[in-house]
């Protein structure tokens, strides 16, 4: 074939071709915009089949809240309030233990505490039967005390009248001794050995002195002249007698004779022998020395009467009877401005201050 019958052909099936590939291209283009189409449909069917499913979803989000709100919730919630009740009433008991607890520990302190009381009233009284009795076993020793006073004064009285005797029946039987030879060596001087107790009543009683020594003893015998120079050891045993309580050698002493009734004697020489048995509460003594001219207005070294020394001793019979005599002023008051009544508290003789009191009006 010539060349130009194939250029011929070849354009011609370019041609076609081209006819073709137009047509081709106006389809290709007319199912593009069917599938745009249907593209778009399902778009729109998509939003709308998403608009619906919110809408259901919604609706089923509004039933399970209504379901929950209506069935479960109501379920879930009573075993809740069930025990939140429980735990209320478990925290009311426990409670009511502690109460009843601190209930009977404070019973338990009342009663601790009233047995402590009634303990302390036991103890309270105890006690005062250990004072009374302590205050009953001072009385007895005190009497015991005393008791031993008078017989260890009754002693050295015995003693001194031995003393006594002897220089006596020496002196007469030897007229001629002088007076130098009757003068008390240290070895023949009796000397009052001092009687000291715990007592203060009794160390008031007694007033010893720790050097008392008997004065010398001048010649005398019972059948001397009754107007002779009166005898310092016959005074001095009827001191020592009057303060023991020794009646009957009081009455024997002065009905001997040739002594000074109211002689000084005590630890300090000046007090009388009523002195010495109103300090010690002899009242018998007392009386029978008032009775035969004993001077109740003599006072000591301090200006104590007969008053002062007795309720210093503390004896009431003996303060009674001077009192009762009228022997003395009961508000006299010694050097210092004492009276009667102020030894009486000092020295804590309770029944003599009242019986003072009543008299002295103060």
């Amino acid at each position: 074939m010539e060349v130009s019958t194939i250029i011929f052909f070849s354009l011609l099936l370019c041609g076609v071709k081209a006819i073709y590939a137009d047509a081709s291209l106006a389809a290709l283009a007319a199912r593009v915009r069917l599938v745009e189409r249907e593209i778009n449909l399902g778009k729109l069917d998509a939003v709308k089949t998403d608009t619906k499913l919110i809408d259901k979803f919604e609706v089923l989000e509004s039933s399970l809240k209504e379901e929950l709100t209506e069935r479960f919730l109501p379920l879930l919630i009573k075993p809740l309030v069930k025990q939140a009740i429980t735990d209320i009433m478990n925290e009311d008991y426990i409670g009511n233990i502690i109460t009843g607890h601190v209930l009977r520990e404070v019973q338990s302190l009342k009663a601790n505490v009233q047995n402590t009381k009634t303990q302390l009233k036991t103890l309270a009284e105890q006690l005062r039967r250990v004072e009374r009795d302590r205050d009953t076993y001072r009385k007895s020793l005190r009497k015991q005390r005393r008791s031993l006073t008078k017989d260890i004064r009754e002693l050295q009285i015995q003693l001194n009248h031995t003393v006594a005797d002897l220089r006596d029946a020496r002196t007469t039987a030897y007229p001629l001794t002088t007076a130098a030879s009757t003068d008390p060596s240290p070895s023949n001087t009796a000397s009052l050995a001092p009687v000291t107790t715990q007592d203060s009543d009794l160390q008031a009683s007694t007033d010893p002195s720790p050097n008392t020594t008997v004065p010398p003893t001048p010649v005398t015998t019972q059948d001397s002249d009754p107007h002779a120079t009166p005898s310092p050891a016959a005074g001095h045993r009827l001191y020592s007698a009057s303060g023991a309580g020794d009646l009957e050698t009081v009455k024997r002493i002065l009905a001997a004779g040739h002594v000074e009734i109211n002689t000084r004697g005590g630890g300090d020489y000046s007090k009388t022998p009523v002195m010495a048995a109103a300090l010690s509460g002899h009242s018998d003594v007392v009386e029978f020395l008032v009775g035969r001219g004993a001077d109740v207005s003599l006072v000591d070294s301090n200006g104590n009467n007969v008053l002062h020394v007795a309720c210093l001793g503390g004896d009431l019979e003996t303060v009674k009877l001077i009192v009762s005599r009228n022997l003395v002023d009961v508000n006299a008051r010694n050097k210092d401005g004492r009276t009667a009544v102020y030894w009486a508290r000092v020295k804590g003789h309770q029944r003599v201050v009242e019986f003072m009191v009543s008299r002295a009006g103060h």
